[in-house]
């Protein structure tokens, strides 16, 4: 007969303990688990140091001999030529001289343009700042003052609900012109029109004084492109209201005409520049009147004539002109006008080193480039400048170039004299940067490549395509053999830089925007990421050089994924 050994009661509790500690170790995994689940997960970079040989690729034609074409980018005479069609030169030879002098003027009257420009976008920035501390105070005092009227018993912008308005209502008559008898009646047909306006109806609150306040805006900004004339508009406009309104003047003739002296003084002192004015400076002052005499500003003055508590019509009134003067900060707060500002000061600035750099080579003559044959000769000597198509065109027929185009964003590492590798499909050879010329040909519109070239740093993407522009640079062949011919296509690579010891992030580490290049810098304690935003400078295949934004031993996430929302999340670190 079958035995069954019993299990002791101590063993039993045993085997009961291990039970539940099993089921807490996986209530405590999953629960783990579970809380990790909904955390991205990332790997890690460590930023440390490392080396970037800097290079410009292209593809360009070789050509048979190197060809500098000299021509005048500036206004100035010829004084001597030394050379003629068909001259054997040498590399230094004398060309050509000439008279700068006229170009002193140039040079310092777009010197003057650019200090002005660059004050301008100076006192933009001040401006911005301070327009910046102002609407921050004058946010307190808008809330305050708004605790005050609604403890009156008074309505602010913010707490009545935006009303229906009546715009205005234009009608048109068109009437024959008078007959004149002494004219065939064929020649009468011309006519005359006449406009009428009537007043806009706004609700006589202050949410209605603020509405009628901010229709003036859709006039004023009709007025100029230039965002400083419409601000200056703005600014006069507005305070003069405000003032009218201030002093108990409700008629809308009155202040129209208020209004309109105010812009004109303001014209007239150079505080509005006319000239920058769409229209004739007398009908954009007609057309503000016009605008603020459409007005109906004694329905809003009655209502707060009628109002029983003078200290609430008071505060009121002051909130009406704290709410305009809003309006004004938050606009000289924005970026839009220091960006405005600065674009004028680059351009002044880039028309300022082109004339410089014309003048220069100009004083310093023209010279042989390399050994050659004059090939062209189309100046002489107490000839314009400014009247030539061409100059002088130097050849060496000895010896192979290749031709190449490269977009904004490479010609600018490349300068005359560095080194370059050409490969053909045969072999590879070296040689250096002959010449860049002065300004950009081939295309009216940036090219796709060029703007993602210029955007990622990525060499060769910015050359010239079928619809972009670009600089043409010439590359000379050291050492050319029949492996190389004219004609054929040939990859260059220009070294144009060499840094040791720097800062790298690898590419696939970066996310590139139109604001800029960012990584998403790691938090260990707080097991986040933050998209973060960096400078680089160099760039190879491979890294990038980062000039600010990261340092040693930071931790990045590795290859970013396009999908992420937020800015800053949690994530969890995988070493996959």
């Amino acid at each position: 007969m079958a035995t069954v050994k019993k299990t002791s009661k101590k063993k039993k509790i045993i085997i009961a303990v291990a039970v539940v500690l099993v089921v807490a170790i996986l209530g405590t995994v999953i629960g783990v688990a579970a809380g990790s689940s909904g955390k991205t997960a990332v790997t890690l970079n460590t930023i440390g140091t490392g080396e970037i040989n800097e290079t410009v690729s292209a593809t360009g034609t070789v050509s048979a001999g190197s060809t500098k074409e000299y021509k005048v980018g500036a206004v100035a005479t010829v004084k001597e030529v030394f050379v003629q069609t068909g001259d054997q030169v040498k590399k230094g030879d004398l060309l050509a001289t000439f008279d700068t002098s006229s170009l002193d003027s140039q040079v310092s009257s777009l010197n003057s343009t650019y200090r002005q420009a660059r004050d301008s976008y100076k006192q933009a920035v001040s401006d911005q700042k301070t327009a910046k501390n102002n609407l921050a105070a004058l946010n307190k005092e808008i809330s305050d003052l708004e605790k005050e009227v609604q403890k009156l018993g008074g309505e602010t912008a913010y707490t009545t609900v935006r009303p229906s308005f009546t715009l205005p209502s234009t009608t048109t008559t068109t009437q024959p012109a008078e007959e004149d008898s002494t004219l065939p009646s064929e020649t009468s047909t011309s006519t005359t029109e006449s406009t009428t306006s009537e007043p806009v109806t706004y609700p006589p609150t202050i949410e209605g004084a603020m509405q009628a306040l901010t229709d003036l805006v859709e006039t004023i900004n009709a007025l100029s492109d230039d965002v400083q004339q419409t601000n200056e508009m703005m600014r006069t406009v507005m305070e003069q209201i405000s003032a009218e309104l201030e002093s108990g003047n409700y008629s809308p003739d009155k202040i129209a005409e208020a209004v309109g002296d105010a812009v004109s003084d303001a014209i007239q002192q150079g505080i509005i520049d006319e000239t920058k004015l769409l229209i004739e400076s007398g009908a954009a002052v007609d057309m503000i009147e016009a605008a603020v005499s459409s007005v109906d500003w004694s329905a809003i003055g009655r209502s707060f004539a009628d109002s029983p508590s003078v200290q609430l019509t008071a505060a009121e009134l002051r909130l009406a002109a704290f709410y305009v003067q809003k309006q004004l900060y938050e606009l000289n707060a924005s970026d839009t006008t220091v960006y405005a500002k600065k674009q004028v000061m680059d351009t002044a600035k880039s028309a300022l080193d082109s004339v410089k750099e014309a003048c220069s080579e100009l004083e310093a003559g023209w010279t042989a480039a390399f050994d050659g044959t004059i090939t062209a000769c189309d100046i002489y000597p107490g000839e314009q400048t400014s009247l030539l198509s061409s100059g002088i065109t130097l050849e060496n027929l000895d010896t192979m170039v290749v031709t190449l185009s490269l977009g904004e964003y490479d010609v600018h590492k490349v300068k005359v004299g560095m080194p370059a590798t050409i490969t053909s499909a045969y072999g590879t050879y070296t040689g250096e940067v002959l010449s860049k010329a002065p300004v950009a040909t081939g295309g009216s519109s940036g090219s796709v490549l060029d703007s993602v070239g210029s955007i990622a740093g990525i060499s060769g993407l910015s050359s010239l395509t079928s619809t972009g522009a670009g600089v043409e640079v010439q590359v000379s062949v050291d050492n050319a053999d029949e492996n190389i011919i004219a004609g054929f296509d040939a990859d260059v690579e220009i070294q144009v830089g060499d840094y040791q010891n720097i800062i790298t992030v690898p590419i696939e580490s970066i996310v590139l925007e139109k604001t800029g290049t960012y990584v998403y810098l790691y938090n260990a304690e707080d097991e986040t990421v933050t998209k973060t935003l960096i400078e680089t400078g160099a760039v190879s295949d491979s890294v990038y050089q980062v000039t600010s934004g990261l340092q040693v031993g930071d931790q990045i996430v590795a290859t970013p994924s396009s999908d992420y929302e937020e800015d800053t999340f949690e994530v969890r670190v995988t070493t996959e």
